[in-house]
Parts: C-alpha cells; sequence; structure tokens
C-alpha cells in the first residue's frame, strides 16, 4: 500500500480549503444584488419601477395594485445582475398585515438596499413608523443597524404638491419638470419632516457610508476611513453635512454622498422628477463595488428625466370657461408652444 505522508495530507487539505474559499468568493463576486421596494398602498411603488426602467407592471387605481412580491431585473456591468423587488403595499386591512410584517421582515434581511416610499402629501407617517419599529423588533442593536443602514426614504408623488406650481424646462420637443423656488422650498420643509419623524428616532443606530477615490484623510470621534470607504457613525442630517462641507469643502462631493444616505427625496414618477439622484442613491449605497458593476445603469439615467411636450400637456390643464358668452376663455391644451 502507497504511503501518504502527514505533510501531503495537510497541503491536501490546506487546498480544498483554497479552492473553498476561491468558490466562495467567485460566488460573492458574481452575487446579484437586490433592492426592495416597500411602503404602504397606494404610495405609487408599481409606478416608480414602471418609470424607472421602462416596464409596464400593474398599477393599483382605487384598490390593491399589488398582492405579491414581483420583481425585475436589470443588467449591469459583466452581466452582474441587479433584481428590484415591488412589495405589496401595507396598511390594506388588519388581518393582511401580519403577513405582510413577515413578508417584509424576510425581504428587509435579504435585500442589499430598501427603499421605503411615503406618500408625499401624506399628513401622517405613524403607519410606517409603527411598520419599521415591528419589522425591527426582536433583532438585537447590531442587526437593527445593519438593517437601517439599508433604507433610502423617498416621498413618491410629489407633482401632487400644488400650487405653487411645477416649472417644465422645455427643450425642443422634450422637456424636464422641476419645482419652482417656493415648490422646492416646501418640498425641502416637508421631506424635514418626515425624516424627522422616520429616521431620527433610530438616530443612536445610524451610520452613513460612501465610496472614496483614496485622497480623503479626515478622521474625527464618528468619522473613518480606509482606501475605498468613508463611514459616518450617527445621523448624518443636513446640519452635520453643511458643517463638514463648511469645514472641508474640498470633500464636499463625499460628504453630500454620505447626506444621500440619510436625505428624504421627494421624486415623482409621473413627472420624471429625481429619479437620477434616487437611481445613483440606490447604487451608492449597494457599496464601493457596486458603483464600477452597476456604472452602466448610471450612464443609463441621463434620459431619466426627459419628458415629452405631448406627454405635458396631458398632466394637468386650466380649462377657463366664459359663462356669460358660452365660450373657452383659455385652454392650455391649444396654446402653441
Amino acid at each position: 500500500m502507497e504511503r501518504v505522508s502527514v505533510g501531503a495530507l495537510g497541503e491536501e487539505r490546506l487546498e480544498k480549503v483554497r479552492q473553498g474559499v476561491r468558490r466562495e468568493r467567485d460566488a460573492e463576486s458574481g452575487r446579484p444584488l437586490s433592492v426592495a421596494i416597500m411602503g404602504q398602498a397606494g404610495v405609487g411603488k408599481s409606478s416608480l419601477l414602471n418609470a424607472l426602467f421602462g416596464t409596464r407592471l400593474p398599477v393599483g387605481d382605487g384598490k390593491t395594485g399589488t398582492c405579491e412580491p414581483r420583481c425585475i431585473s436589470v443588467p449591469g456591468n459583466s452581466g452582474h445582475m441587479l433584481t428590484f423587488w415591488d412589495m405589496p403595499g401595507m396598511g390594506e386591512s388588519l388581518a393582511a398585515d401580519p403577513a405582510y410584517h413577515a413578508m417584509y421582515r424576510d425581504r428587509l434581511v435579504e435585500s442589499d438596499v430598501v427603499i421605503w416610499a411615503l406618500h408625499a402629501d401624506s399628513a401622517s407617517t405613524a403607519a410606517d413608523a409603527r411598520c419599521l419599529r415591528a419589522l425591527l423588533a426582536g433583532a438585537d442593536r447590531q442587526t437593527r443597524a445593519e438593517l437601517l443602514a439599508k433604507l433610502t426614504v423617498v416621498l413618491t408623488k410629489a407633482d401632487t404638491l400644488t400650487p405653487p406650481p411645477w416649472i417644465f424646462d422645455m427643450r425642443g420637443s422634450h422637456g424636464a419638470f422641476l419645482p419652482s423656488p417656493a415648490l422646492a422650498d416646501r418640498l425641502s420643509a416637508r421631506a424635514a419632516r418626515f425624516e424627522r419623524a422616520f429616521l431620527e428616532p433610530w438616530a443612536d443606530l445610524l451610520g452613513a457610508a460612501t465610496y472614496t477615490t483614496g485622497e480623503f484623510a479626515i478622521g474625527d470621534d464618528r468619522l473613518s476611513f480606509d482606501g475605498h470607504a468613508v463611514r459616518y457613525r450617527g445621523h448624518f442630517s443636513a446640519e452635520v453635512c453643511e458643517a463638514y462641507r463648511a469645514a472641508h469643502p474640498e470633500h464636499a462631493e463625499v460628504f453630500s454622498r454620505l447626506r444621500d444616505d440619510h436625505r428624504v427625496l421627494p421624486c415623482s414618477a409621473l413627472f420624471r422628477y429625481n429619479l437620477v439622484r434616487l437611481m445613483a442613491g440606490v447604487v451608492n449605497k449597494l457599496g464601493p463595488a457596486a458603483v464600477f458593476r452597476f456604472q452602466r445603469l448610471l450612464g443609463d439615467v441621463t434620459e431619466l428625466a426627459r419628458v415629452p411636450v405631448e406627454a405635458m400637456r396631458e398632466y394637468g390643464n386650466f380649462l377657463v370657461w366664459d359663462g356669460v358668452r358660452g365660450v373657452k376663455a383659455f385652454d392650455l391644451a391649444r396654446f402653441p408652444f
């Protein structure tokens, strides 16, 4: 019988371990990343995915739009896949919510990023805040922090906030919707209120992170960095962001990306408003490697804000009727551009 030395046997086992590590590394590098969209029923989660990717997911119109999770997968660079999960809306019924809580909790754990959608014209965040507390209940402090780090909060249907008016910046046959200065202030105030109500209660568990090119070299009690990432421990509020930007203007872009981790972003699927910023924020939150793996998606979003002029005409109009003469006094749809 052939004799096998102990050294050879040890080397053989070590090589098997090396092979296992390489397989796990390769599997992780090719792992599809996932983003879940959560929130109350009727906030426009499916409409947001349709606007981002040109899909035709059924949307609710006075009734439940999504009863089961639905997904859209899009390719990044080198075949990497990014999957968006459209989750059923919470708040349809007290009977259904416990099952939805379990479904949401599983998806929150499994997803790399979670977009939490709040209606921009909602008067309260209480229901969403209760849902978030229920999802985090029972988890230890570290797990709660990890789950909260996945959240990106958006205010959907910002187009419903008017007056003040929206501005359509027309460039030939297409254009882009922008809030007027007065409306921008209103949106900013609304976003700040939702941030205080929804995120600030978890301030001691929050953290922000973004990629860096390696030139960042600022550290303090809450800020840390390495050659690939910058991290902040706590709630990176607007006030914190401005303080860092004022002290270190050369790193203003890094601080803006950190701020995006906790910024509540108003957006509109109908007006295609802030969809570019939303996509950039999601990719940034996926981590330094994902920024390069999904750079193609960021390159593709330049068209996301473009709205055809003919479509714009259908989104709103005042028809002024002269009741004395019985004729139209004004009709925007007939106004020549």
